[in-house]
């Protein structure tokens, strides 16, 4: 397969695939270790989701109520252990069955109602362009070298230029790329060269690769010379994933189960460190409760079935999963029976290392944020603003890169709050 074929073939499939520089000279080109650190896992709730509808419930007290933040009525929210949550969309399976591993933080304030700006706060804990998403830093620190180290299908996901990015349309592409030598993908028999002649060939790629690095100095030729290798050679890793991959994916109508299926196997081949899963929708402008409850079902579901999937895969218990969006959504509703942008909000963290059935932070009845003691977390009226940046700077110290290279390039400053102990 030469290298047009190969970006034809991805391309066609929607899949992007670029492999980090292969190292030479005294540290020979030679694949990484398979990656058995933490497995990190973003979920994106797409364009804004309303967390009074979800881990944040706000009712109104009766039928005669002016302006109420939600319509259904505040009797009527739902308690798992620690964690209320609104009684709308199958809510109560999702908490009833996770609460006890549960983190809600709520009140966390992202300082803007723009999409773009929302999305980044989020998922890097900062409002100036430039960061690179929390999946992406925690990849390039812990494991940049290997070869789906980052794994996205959407949301926020810049790399800073420190690792490179999988985007994901069709899994089905990935045994053509993983045995360019087969006709026949599934006859191992039968291939277009003898397995001698095809580790000749193999060896001789590589050895004027690495005669053609040596003379390159400038990062991107060497970086685009991997690409063109990767893409020539069947010596690759991506038949590991292959056999990790279930027979059959799943066909339902929901894209998360899809992504996760890929995300897992991915992580248990030990190709990926990290993966950006995304579900759209949650921008509700107009007639939000008919169009907001079926997404924030599809998305609670398809969180379940990704810890199915780690479990299934004997995985679950090395797995952190955040579940966010770009901001909040208005504590009423508009003209148009629809929420607007609010920029309030919740996070959700389930996973190793996150304390579960416990709830950060809070919210006025109008969906204002309160404030919380900085060594307590208690509220407290002169307390500071839970932000995006207090949960990655927690979060880095959480997967152990805060004081990595990649980290310490992309600073985050803050205050330090024992969100995870």
């Amino acid at each position: 397969m030469n290298r047009r074929d190969f970006f034809k073939l991805a391309g066609l499939a929607g899949a992007a695939v670029v492999a980090p520089r292969l190292l030479v000279g005294s540290r020979r080109a030679h694949a990484a270790e398979p990656y058995r650190g933490t497995f990190f896992v973003t979920v994106h709730a797409g364009g804004g989701w309303d967390p009074t509808s979800i881990c944040d419930p706000k009712g109104r007290a009766n039928e005669e109520a002016e302006d109420p933040v939600n319509n259904y009525f505040t009797g009527d929210i739902g308690t798992a252990g620690n964690i209320k949550y609104a009684p709308v969309a199958e809510n109560q399976a999702f908490f009833d069955k996770h609460y006890q591993n549960l983190l809600v933080i709520n009140g966390v304030d992202t300082q803007t109602n723009n999409h773009d700006s929302g999305r980044r706060h989020t998922w890097c804990g900062q409002l100036p362009e430039g960061y690179p998403s929390f999946t992406a830093l925690v990849a390039a620190a812990a494991g940049a070298d290997r070869p789906m180290a980052f794994i996205t299908n959407g949301g926020y996901d810049y790399t800073g230029g420190k690792v490179a990015a999988t985007r994901v349309g069709n899994t089905g592409v990935f045994q053509r790329l993983a045995y360019p030598n087969r006709p026949d993908v599934n006859n191992e028999e039968r291939g277009y060269h003898t397995t001698a002649t095809a580790a000749r060939i193999r060896a001789a790629q590589r050895a004027r690769l690495e005669a053609q690095q040596q003379a390159q100095h400038l990062p991107h030729v060497q970086n685009s010379m991997s690409a063109l290798y990767t893409s020539r050679t069947s010596d690759n890793e991506l038949k590991l994933l292959t056999e990790y991959l279930p027979d059959e994916l799943d066909n339902s109508n929901n894209q998360l189960k899809r992504q996760a299926q890929l995300a897992v196997a991915s992580y248990k081949a030990g190709l990926t460190v990290s993966a950006n899963l995304a579900e759209g929708g949650f921008d509700t402008h107009g007639n939000h409760d008919d169009n907001a409850y079926p997404r924030i079902q599809r998305l609670l579901e398809g969180v379940d079935f990704l810890w199915q999937e780690a479990e299934r895969q004997g995985v679950a218990d090395n797995m952190v999963v955040m579940i966010g969006s770009d901001f909040g959504r208005t504590p009423y509703y508009n003209a148009n029976n629809g929420k607007d942008h609010w920029s309030i909000t919740s996070v959700m963290l389930m996973g190793k290392g996150i304390p579960g059935n416990r709830v950060i932070g809070a919210t006025t009845d109008g969906f204002r944020a309160k404030t919380v003691n900085s060594s307590t977390l208690a509220l407290d009226d002169n307390g500071l603003r839970i932000e995006p940046k207090h949960i990655h700077r927690a979060l880095r110290k959480l997967a152990g890169v805060d004081g990595s290279d990649v980290a310490n390039e992309f600073f985050v400053p803050g205050d330090d709050l024992p969100l995870f102990s």
